[in-house]
């Protein structure tokens, strides 16, 4: 199987999780109309991050983010690989709580809260420590055929009861990328940083082209407005402001019947569990590599098994979903610094890489 299409449907499934919970009502805080213009340029910031950074890893042909630091100085592996770990490690927390809170709004109210938050570190670590990175691989283009398809479908269904009206105006008025200076906006830049950083795991264990990746990403992007545009086109700015999850809210409005189930959010929620579930196994792989590569080489089957225990702890410590909202927009700030240090960093440091290998090749 090409690993171009492993690699780019890990990214595509990877992302998809984010999309639909927070991200909608974050794009939407931030700004009262034309909200296609925080989701471009949060897409275009996407771009950017990805561009810098598999350039840098160009540079460095089969190796990961890993071992190119810790070759080059222990000093700025440390600068850019700690931080990373600390925000994957954030990631998960937040990841896990989240995921379980909107599956017990939806779906499961009378499950408790702590058996679904299990449920979210026992199955990611389960892919883990069996599946490694090649298994994983392998799961994201089942999980493709499995779960985009229904997703698709309840895309394209959500269409059912706008109002084009709600669409205009195309411009604002006034203070055009006021967004810019709202916390939502950065808040909802984690639905494009989440999964980023695999990119620089990956060279080891997979060769990709930098194409798929933005293929990746452009398939990505329709996914971006119509989380947000649909609740906005269906009830209207202010309405929609109201909702904490605008865009299951509508999946839920919608009547289909022609099918056989009641609600077709089953079909969303249940795809993105998957992904969800995914995503966090992913997580968990990248944090592995930073510990057994740049700490200590510790067996997967004592490490894994130890993080879902820490994780699962500190899930146990956040009291409500508004201590999670919180815990998202106090990310924003390491979450914004490893998503620009991280690239450039390592981009100076494929650079001066360059330079001397060309010098070193004068010479000879």
């Amino acid at each position: 199987m090409s690993k171009n299409l492993q690699v780019t449907a890990t990214y595509v499934v990877s992302h998809l999780g984010l999309i639909f919970f927070l991200y909608p009502i974050d794009v939407i805080e931030s700004t009262n109309e034309a909200h296609w213009m925080p989701v471009l340029c949060g897409f275009l910031f996407h771009l950017a991050i990805i561009a810098v950074y598999l350039k840098a890893l160009s540079y460095f042909k089969g190796q990961n983010i890993v071992n190119i630091l810790l070759n080059k100085s222990k000093f700025l592996a440390w600068l850019v690989l700690l931080p990373a770990l600390f925000y994957m490690s954030w990631i998960i927390v937040l990841a896990v709580r989240a995921f379980s809170e909107v599956l017990s709004i939806a779906i499961l109210s009378n499950t408790p809260l702590w058996i679904l938050m299990l449920l979210f570190l026992s199955v990611p670590g389960f892919m883990v420590l069996h599946g490694q990175i090649g298994g994983l691989l392998r799961l994201s283009v089942l999980l493709s055929f499995l779960f985009v398809v229904p997703v698709v479908f309840v895309m394209a269904t959500s269409f059912q009861n706008i109002d084009w009206h709600y669409f205009f105006p195309l411009w604002p008025a006034q203070g055009a990328f006021s967004f810019l200076a709202h916390s939502a906006f950065y808040k909802s830049l984690f639905a494009y940083t989440g999964g980023f950083l695999l990119l620089g795991f990956l060279p080891s264990y997979a060769e990709f082209k930098s194409r798929a990746i933005y293929a990746g990403s452009l398939i990505l992007l329709p996914s971006y407005l119509i989380a947000v545009y649909v609740p906005v086109l269906t009830l209207g700015e202010e309405t929609t402001r109201q909702l904490q999850f605008p865009y299951l809210f509508i999946v839920d409005t919608i009547e289909i019947n022609w099918l056989m189930f009641d609600r077709i959010n089953v079909f969303l929620l249940l795809s993105l569990v998957a992904f969800g579930m995914f995503f966090i196994s992913l997580t968990f792989w990248q944090i592995l590599c930073v510990i057994r590569l740049g700490m200590k080489d510790i067996s997967p089957n004592y490490l894994v098994p130890g993080l879902i225990v820490v994780v699962f702890i500190v899930c146990l410590c956040i009291p409500d979903w508004k201590t999670t909202d919180k815990l998202f927009q106090w990310n924003t700030a390491l979450r914004l610094y490893v998503a620009i240090a991280t690239p450039i960093l390592l981009l100076i440091t494929g650079w001066i890489h360059a330079k001397k290998s060309k010098v070193e090749l004068r010479k000879t």
